[in-house]
């Protein structure tokens, strides 16, 4: 703390975990209790989706900002991607990395894998927020017998290799971004470029090969009533492919949970509506938000 208890603002650090399948890239900075950040699953995905909340919540926190392996800076390597991998590697990054109870904020898909790391660990946690969870099935229109196969196809470079460079590129990850916002304006030039750096990171078809075949579908549903500790539902007005109405079912079957939508916003809430959910994520850390199920911020 610096003098008159005003935060000191710390450099940002960049680390490598050492784990079991190769090194797993993540940011530190700040003062504070840990506060853990797990992005998204999609092409170009980083810790980077956190780039307007870490700056402010740093002043306050010890902000960790986690690329998953196949993401960002971490390795990519030719494994078989599944729920189960990242629910380990979060486990596994609480327990030797931050090594104490942690708030944990993450995005979409992730949420399921914190969820099931909650609900047999509790004592590694303090507070979660979770921004649009996804409850649905990422990958529907194939028999779940061909997803072996197709995993196989795309995750091979000589065969998959031509289809994934045009999902990785700026026209398609720009649709991809359309139906994450609310105001087109927020999808910036420099936005859509970054993403499509780290899509074309070596090795990132493989993670991207598990996610539309269904491979890193986890039921949230089904871990969600047995997590105790408290969960703060952070959801864009305007969310999709997760409209808000999701944001009914998840705080009904939750044991202690408090939702919060977002007007101005789409999936990236935290992106467009920043400096809100920055408030938001820092007075439920600190407990200055009761346990309820709330109503429009």
């Amino acid at each position: 703390m610096g003098t008159g208890g005003t935060p000191v603002q710390c450099a940002m650090s960049s680390h490598y975990y050492k784990w079991h399948h190769g090194q797993v890239h993540y940011t530190k900075r700040g003062l504070g209790q840990p506060l853990v950040l797990i992005h998204n699953v999609y092409p170009g995905a980083s810790q980077e989706e956190f780039e307007h909340n870490i700056p402010e919540l740093s002043r306050r926190f010890t902000v960790y900002g986690l690329d998953l392996l196949g993401f960002g800076a971490s390795d990519a390597p030719r494994i078989k991607y599944t729920a189960q991998t990242y629910i380990e590697l979060v486990f596994d990054f609480l327990r030797e990395v931050v090594q104490q109870p942690a708030h944990v904020v993450s995005a979409g898909l992730t949420c399921a894998y914190v969820t099931e790391v909650a609900a047999w660990r509790k004592n590694l946690f303090d507070r979660l927020a979770f921004i649009c969870p996804r409850s649905e099935p990422t990958y529907l229109d194939s028999p779940r017998w061909f997803a072996p196969i197709r995993r196989f196809f795309l995750s091979t470079p000589s065969l998959g290799s031509g289809f994934y460079e045009t999902i990785a590129g700026e026209t398609e990850l720009r649709r991809f971004l359309n139906d994450c916002f609310h105001c087109p304006r927020a999808i910036t030039p420099d936005l859509v470029q970054r993403l499509a750096e780290n899509a074309r990171q070596r090795g990132s078809i493989h993670a991207y090969a598990s996610l539309i075949t269904g491979y890193l579908d986890w039921s949230l549903l089904g871990s969600l009533p047995k997590v105790d500790v408290p969960i703060l539902l952070i959801w864009g007005q305007h969310a999709r492919p997760t409209p808000v109405e999701h944001s009914v079912r998840l705080a009904a079957v939750a044991r202690q949970c408090r939702l919060e939508i977002v007007d101005g916003a789409g999936a990236w809430v935290h992106n467009e509506q920043s400096a809100r959910v920055n408030r938001l994520i820092e007075a439920w850390c600190d407990g200055q938000l009761a346990v309820q199920t709330s109503v429009r911020g």
